[in-house]
């Protein structure tokens, strides 16, 4: 969808502690193989600190920063990927009534590592029917820790980070205009993380997911389609993007960062980035690879990242892309307008 004055007015952002990554090799968690390969070198952990408890302090520094009160926020759009603290519970509303409070509905997004660009697709759009004075609050949280996940083996490609972020759209001018938003899915995917079917209980929690089991098992199936079903996931990202671009009516030339999901260079999108001629220097490879996958906060704590540290200045582009299970990707372009006084370079 194209869009006309919707805007970012803020973003907070609350991380873990760093680790190493090459300490969890040394260690045993994390295997040598996959860190050579996927290339990544540090992630962020919360050792005590709730992942709702982490998206309710993201959310008092984003509101602290913008312009928008507690009162125009008409919408809460919460997105996860893991356990939130408490089975059958509402955590939007948890990080609703110990910030902001008010009548607004608080919804949860569910679309996995899609989350938070899912949460951005509903959110403008629900934005744009609404008068000027009105926002939207969209939050992300997770935190992957035993028994139910190990951050090294639980998944293929990718180490987990714990963190949490929060972001305030507006229909006044913020720092940042939303050009065009657009989601699309393939749903002939979703068996890939099915595993082996459906079961009447919840999974047991003295062991950690295993979803690489679940993919390995899938791709046995499919043997012959493999490198058909790698490149149709690469490119539902790319697709995603040229659409964001196109209705936004900006060349893929002219975007000075494109922000893809903190995933080891093993994922074929990366190729195929390359071959759209984006190099790495334009993408947030060297940041997220310090920081580790966040679920469904990666995009909105790269802009986060690339607007403090003075490396976005008015006029640049940005794309947002992500990817989730089901399979589901959505991508963004955003116009930088100008450099907010939170940001440690204005």
């Amino acid at each position: 969808m194209r869009l006309n004055d919707i805007f970012v007015d803020s973003i907070g952002v609350r991380l873990g502690r760093s680790i190493d990554l090459a300490d969890a090799v040394a260690d045993g968690r994390y295997e040598a193989s996959e860190y050579t390969a996927n290339g990544l070198l540090k992630a962020v952990v919360s050792d005590d600190e709730f992942a709702p408890d982490m998206a309710i302090k993201a959310v008092r520094t984003a509101m602290a920063r913008g312009s928008a009160t507690p009162e125009e926020v008409r919408l809460i759009l919460h997105a996860s990927v893991y356990f939130q603290g408490q089975d059958m519970w509402t955590p939007a509303s948890y990080i609703q009534q110990a910030t902001i409070g008010g009548s607004a509905p608080s919804i949860d997004v569910d679309q996995k590592s899609n989350g938070g660009m899912a949460a951005l697709g509903l959110g403008v759009a629900y934005l744009s029917n609404l008068d000027d004075d009105a926002a939207v609050l969209i939050t992300t949280c997770d935190r992957f820790c035993l028994p139910g996940w190990d951050r090294f083996r639980s998944e293929s490609g990718t180490v987990l980070g714990d963190g949490a972020t929060a972001t305030v759209l507006t229909r006044r001018p913020g720092f940042a205009r939303v050009l065009s938003c657009v989601m699309t899915a393939d749903p002939t995917l979703e068996e890939m993380y099915r595993g082996d079917g459906l079961t009447t209980t919840p999974a047991p929690t003295d062991r950690p997911l295993d979803l690489r089991k679940r993919k390995n098992k899938y791709m046995r199936r499919n043997l012959r389609q493999l490198d058909e079903i790698s490149l149709r996931i690469a490119r539902g990202v790319g697709d995603s993007m040229t659409q964001a671009l196109d209705e936004a009516k900006v060349e893929l030339d002219d975007v000075t960062r494109v922000v893809l999901p903190n995933i080891g260079k093993t994922v074929r999108w990366w190729s195929l980035l390359a071959e759209m001629g984006v190099g790495e220097e334009r993408t947030t490879w060297d940041f997220g690879r310090n920081i580790g996958h966040l679920g469904a906060g990666d995009q909105f704590n790269a802009l986060h990242h690339l607007v403090s540290t003075g490396l976005l200045a008015p006029g640049d582009r940005v794309v947002l892309a992500g990817s989730g299970h089901g399979f589901n990707w959505a991508s963004a372009v955003i116009e930088i307008l100008d450099i907010p006084d939170w940001s440690s370079h204005e």
